[in-house]
């Protein structure tokens, strides 16, 4: 089923009956009370219709909550055309420490450079090899907690330290 165009569904939106119907009995009601208050006839139909139609425009526009494009869902495969694009957006919050998930992003790719090796991140019997060819610092960073997020500053040089490593048997430059 393919799902309808953003337009046409915020227009049935604003035409169904929980929009519509508040929207013109508040528009008659202000449209009656400039009637009543001495304003010429015209001047309070007009007057009427523009508040409707604002009070419809009003409620029939989508909120935060409710968003007209739904979220990605699926996990996209390795190397998707928008995984550099997406990650740099993740990178950093506000006061320039990096966010959860670039570190959960870099410590996948330190797993994957470690296992080329035989070495696993997360096994304390391999810390030693790991602080070796990476650094304590760069192995501190990777295993920053949420409550001490490391800083971009930290988390490049823990990158730097994980290109030096290299794949086993190929050539440095």
């Amino acid at each position: 089923m393919a799902r309808a165009d953003p337009e046409v569904a915020a227009v049935k939106k604003l035409l169904s009956l929980r929009v519509l119907a508040p929207s013109v009995a508040l528009g008659v009601i202000a449209g009656v009370v400039l009637w009543f208050v001495g304003a010429p006839g015209w001047w309070a139909v007009a007057t009427g219709l523009v508040a409707a139609a604002a009070i419809a425009l009003w409620r029939g526009h989508p909120s935060l909550e409710e968003p007209i494009w739904g979220k990605l869902t699926g996990e996209r495969g390795r190397g998707a055309r928008d995984d550099v694009q997406v990650l740099g957006w993740a990178v950093a919050d506000l006061r320039g420490h990096i966010q959860p998930r670039a570190l959960e992003r870099v410590r996948g790719v330190a797993r994957d450079r470690l296992a080329q090796r035989g070495l696993d991140l997360d096994a304390a019997s391999d810390r030693p090899a790991i602080e070796a060819l990476i650094g304590r610092r760069a192995y501190a960073t990777l295993h920053s907690d949420v409550a001490h997020m490391p800083s971009q500053a930290a988390l490049l040089a823990s990158l730097d330290a994980l290109d030096r490593v290299g794949l086993p048997g190929a050539a440095r430059h």
